[in-house]
C-alpha cells in the first residue's frame, strides 16, 4: 500500500515497497526454506544444506521459514522440539536453515542471526510460518482470541524477533491447512480422508473429531478451517499490521479459489479464506472494539498453493462434472502419469498401509491430476475404473513383518516369479489394495497451463477473475513445487528383497545425511545383490510445471482481462531452484527461474549472480 507504515528495519514485502517520496517496487519471488532433518524435498540432496552464499546469487527476495510453528498460545509458540499432540503428533523442527539449532541455541544463535542479517540487508523479507500441514490450530469458538492474546502474541512475536532473528525478522505467514488429533507421522499414520464420509460433514462438524474403520484401523478426518480459526488468524494480522510488520497468506488451493458464495448445505465447499474472510463472524469474539476486519484486504501478499495434494472432496460435493477432469495439455516432459518406459525416471513412491510401510518401484504411477482406482473421476467427466498398474504388476501384498514373519518369503517369491514371466525385467511393483487420489493440476481450484479445446491460461483467468472480486489479485503469487526431481539416490534391500531403504544409517541420518548418490542401478545382471536407485522426489512433483514463459503469458493475459498483473511467484522449497557452486550439480529448476528472471529482473547481491545456467 502506498504509504503504508512498517515498522523500523521492516522489510517490505516485495510487491509493497512504495513510499510517497518513491519505492523499489519488484516481481517476488517467494521461497520456502526448512531444515534438512524435516523432508524428503531436503534430504534429497544428501547433506548439502542452503546457505546464505546460495541465496545471494539466487534471484529470491522473500524467505520463509517452515518449523511447524504450533500457535496454540498467544505466546512462547516459538519452541523447537515440542510435540504437537493434537496435530499428528510431529514436532517443531529442533533446526533452521542458515544455522540455528534450538538443542545449542546459545552457539549457534551467532552464527544464524549473522546469515540473517546479511540476507536482510540484501533486500529480502524474512518471515516466519505460522503451521503446516498437519499442525494444529484453533477450530473451536472456546478457542477464539480476545485482544489481550493478540496483543500478548505481537508483543512475544517482538522478543523473538529481536532475540533469536537477530532484528531481522520481518513478520509473519499464514500456512493454516489441516490437521487431524491421531498420529500421522512417517510410516504410522491414522489420519485420512474418504470422500463420501469426510466429504459429507461441515467444517464445524469435522472440527468435532469424525472417524471410520480402514482395514480394521480408526482413522480420523482431516480437520479443516472454521470460522473460529478465521477469527484468531485474522485478529493475529489486524494487530500485526497495526504494529508495522509483513503478514503474508499461503493458503491450500483448496482454500482460495472463487469469488462465488458457497450455497452448499453443509459449507463444505471449502473456500474459507474467502467466505470466513470478514471478522469477528456473527456471534464470534471481538477482534478489535467493535470492528470487523478484512482477512485478504489486510495481507500483504498472498500466495496460491497450486501444488495441493489433496482436494478435501471439492470435485465429490461439485456439481460441475468436468471441475476436476484430468482433460490438461501438460508438456511431454512433465505427464500426468510417469512411466518407466518412456524415460520418465526411476520411478519409486512410498506407502504405508496394514501396519508396514516401505518404498514400491512401479513402471507407471499417476503423480498429478488423474487419480486411479475405482470410480474416480475420467478424462471425459464420467466415474469408472483408472488402472493404476499394468496387469501382473501388483504382487506385493502389505503388511507388518514383524508380525507377519512370512512376508519377506512371500515377497521373495513373487519377486522372483515376476523377474521370471516378465523376460527377466528387474522387479517392478504395485502394492495390492494401493490407489492414488487426485492431485494438483486440477482445473476447479488448482488449473493448469492448457486444457483441450480451450484458449491457453482460459481456467486460470476464470479463477483469478472471479477472486478479483473479492480481493485485489495484484497481491497474488501462484505457487509452485520445484523438487529435485532429476536427484538419483542409492537404495539398498536387506531382509526383503521388495523392501529397498537408504543405506544410511540412524546415526548418519541424526547428523543429516538421509541419502547417498546413485553408484549402482539395479540391471537384468544384478538382480540378486538387491541394489537400485530411485529419484524420491519424482512421484511428489505436483501442481502446474514451473515455465518462465506461462509465468509471463498468465501475468499479461491477466492484466489484459482485469487491469492487473500477478504480483509474482511462491516456490516450494528454496532448495530445488537455488544456485550451487561450481563443481556441484546445477538444481534441476535454476535455469527456469534465471529465464524468469529476464523479465523480473531481481537485484542479486552475491559475487557469481546467474553464473551457471
Amino acid at each position: 500500500n502506498t504509504g503504508a507504515k512498517y515498522a523500523p528495519g521492516v522489510n517490505p514485502l516485495p510487491n509493497q515497497r512504495l513510499t510517497h517520496n518513491g519505492g523499489d517496487v519488484q516481481k517476488i519471488v517467494w521461497a520456502y526454506t526448512g531444515a534438512i532433518q524435516q523432508g524428503e524435498a531436503y534430504q534429497a540432496y544428501f547433506d548439502s544444506q542452503v546457505t546464505t552464499e546460495d541465496v545471494l546469487n539466487t534471484p529470491v527476495n522473500h524467505i520463509t521459514f517452515i518449523a511447524n510453528v504450533h500457535v496454540e498460545n498467544s505466546s512462547h509458540w516459538f519452541d523447537p522440539g515440542e510435540n504437537n499432540t493434537d496435530g499428528c503428533g510431529q514436532l517443531q523442527t529442533w533446526q533452521l536453515p542458515f544455522g540455528y539449532s534450538g538443542q545449542n541455541a546459545s552457539e549457534s544463535l551467532p552464527r544464524f542471526q549473522s546469515n540473517l542479517q546479511k540476507m536482510h540487508a540484501a533486500g529480502l523479507t524474512i518471515t516466519l510460518t505460522m503451521g503446516s500441514w498437519c499442525t494444529s490450530f484453533p477450530v473451536l469458538p472456546s478457542e477464539e482470541w480476545t485482544p489481550t492474546e493478540f496483543n500478548q502474541f505481537v508483543s512475544y512475536f517482538e522478543e523473538l524477533r529481536q532475540g533469536t532473528f537477530g532484528g531481522v525478522l520481518d513478520g509473519i505467514d499464514w500456512d493454516w491447512e489441516g490437521f487431524c488429533k491421531e498420529e500421522c507421522l512417517k510410516g504410522a499414520c491414522t489420519c485420512g480422508w474418504n470422500d463420501t464420509f469426510c466429504g459429507s460433514f461441515s467444517p464445524e462438524e469435522l472440527a468435532q473429531g469424525q472417524s471410520w474403520m480402514v482395514d480394521g484401523q480408526k482413522t480420523m478426518c482431516w480437520i479443516m478451517p472454521t470460522p473460529s480459526s478465521m477469527q484468531v488468524m485474522t485478529g493475529i494480522t489486524h494487530y500485526m499490521k497495526q504494529a508495522g510488520y509483513v503478514v503474508t497468506l499461503a493458503p491450500m488451493s483448496t482454500a482460495v479459489y472463487t469469488g462465488a458464495p458457497d450455497t452448499s448445505a453443509k459449507q463444505n465447499m471449502r473456500n474459507e479464506f474467502v467466505k470466513w474472510r470478514m471478522q469477528p463472524y456473527p456471534g464470534g469474539q471481538p477482534i478489535d472494539g467493535s470492528g470487523q476486519f478484512d482477512l485478504l484486504e489486510m495481507v500483504d501478499g498472498v500466495l496460491l498453493q497450486w501444488y495441493s495434494g489433496f482436494d478435501a472432496s471439492l470435485c465429490e460435493n461439485s456439481n460441475n462434472p468436468h471441475a476436476c477432469t484430468c482433460d490438461n495439455q501438460p508438456d511431454p516432459d512433465y505427464p500426468n502419469v510417469l512411466n518407466v518406459s518412456n524415460g520418465d525416471g526411476l520411478i519409486a513412491s512410498y506407502w504405508n498401509m496394514n501396519g508396514g510401510g516401505g518404498n514400491m518401484f512401479p513402471t507407471t504411477f499417476p503423480v498429478r491430476c488423474q487419480a486411479c482406482g475405482d470410480s474416480v473421476i475420467l478424462p471425459n467427466g464420467t466415474r469408472g475404473t483408472w488402472p493404476c498398474f499394468p496387469q501382473g504388476e501388483d504382487w506385493f501384498a502389505p503388511g507388518d513383518d514383524t508380525t507377519n514373519t512370512t512376508l519377506p518369503q512371500i515377497h521373495a517369491a513373487a519377486l522372483q516369479k515376476y523377474v521370471q514371466t516378465h523376460n527377466g525385467s528387474i522387479p517392478y511393483w504395485w502394492v495390492q489394495g494401493m490407489t492414488v487420489n487426485s492431485k494438483c493440476p486440477r482445473g476447479l481450484d488448482c488449473p493448469d497451463w492448457q486444457y483441450i479445446g480451450e484458449p491457453r491460461y482460459s481456467r486460470q483467468i476464470k479463477l483469478l477473475t472471479s477472486l478479483n472480486q473479492v480481493m485485489d489479485v495484484s497481491k497474488v503469487s501462484i505457487g509452485f513445487e520445484v523438487l529435485g526431481i532429476d536427484v538419483q539416490v542409492q537404495m539398498q534391500a536387506w531382509a526383503d528383497p521388495a523392501l529397498p531403504w537408504s543405506p544410511a544409517t540412524q546415526a548418519q541420518m541424526a547428523n543429516g545425511t538421509y541419502y547417498f548418490p546413485c553408484t549402482q542401478n539395479m540391471t537384468k545382471d544384478n538382480i540378486n545383490q538387491e541394489l537400485r536407485c530411485s529419484q524420491p522426489l519424482l512421484s511428489q512433483q505436483w501442481g502446474l510445471k514451473f515455465n518462465a514463459t506461462d509465468i509471463v503469458g498468465l501475468s499479461n493475459a491477466l492484466n489484459s482481462a482485469v487491469g492487473k498483473e500477478l504480483a509474482g511467484v511462491g516456490v516450494f522449497t528454496l532448495d530445488g531452484m537455488m544456485w550451487t557452486p561450481p563443481g556441484m550439480k546445477i538444481r534441476y529448476w535454476f535455469p527456469e527461474l534465471m529465464k524468469l528472471n529476464q523479465t523480473f529482473q531481481i537485484p542479486c547481491h552475491g559475487d557469481a549472480c546467474g553464473g551457471r545456467t
